[in-house]
């Protein structure tokens, strides 16, 4: 029995997870900021790490997750990990692609509860972050375009190559338990 679900496991479409390519590491290295930067919500007190946190599996492992007020929102938050790898964002699909998906938790009255217009002042109001946004982007100008781009390019990098899973699909028969498989 466990020769066949190895069998019919091998010859699934999977491939093995690769390290994301083409990063503009300016932008990266901008987004990382934002993504830790709890000034992007309401309360001062919430960042993106909040609900996907990277030392706990890219998430918060809550039923609900918690967001401004502790507001209790209806559903978990997804894994970022391997995020880049979606075909959509979001649980139900409704952000096409990272960058999407970015501007969606800042402006949520539930979750960072605040408003783009909003967020942008902050982030104008801080020199660091002006002449940041200047290095990378060109323009005088901070915009939520770019602060999306700046966290999905950020995203782009959370990615988990070389697991157990991945060591497995490349032919390493023992990477895997039996009960694994």
């Amino acid at each position: 029995l466990l020769t066949s679900v190895v069998t019919a496991t091998v010859s699934e479409p999977i491939q093995p997870v690769r390290p994301a390519q083409d990063i503009n590491l300016a932008q990266m290295e901008l987004g990382k900021k934002l993504y830790f930067d709890p000034r992007l919500s309401k309360s001062g007190f919430i960042s993106c790490n909040s609900c996907h946190n990277l030392s706990m599996g890219g998430s918060d492992n809550l039923k609900t997750s918690i967001g401004h007020n502790w507001q209790q929102g209806p559903i978990n938050s997804p894994t970022v990990l391997n995020s880049s790898l979606n075909v959509a964002q979001f649980w139900d699909g409704r952000a096409a692609d990272l960058k999407e998906q970015a501007g969606g938790p800042i402006a949520n009255p539930k979750e960072m509860a605040f408003t783009h217009t909003l967020a942008i002042e902050v982030l104008k109001s801080i020199p660091d972050y002006v002449v940041e946004f200047k290095q990378v982007f060109g323009a005088d100008d901070i915009t939520i375009d770019e602060v999306t781009e700046a966290i999905a390019e950020f995203e782009k990098t959370l990615v988990t190559p070389n697991s157990r899973f991945d060591r497995w699909l490349l032919g390493e028969k023992d990477a895997l338990t039996a009960v694994e498989l």
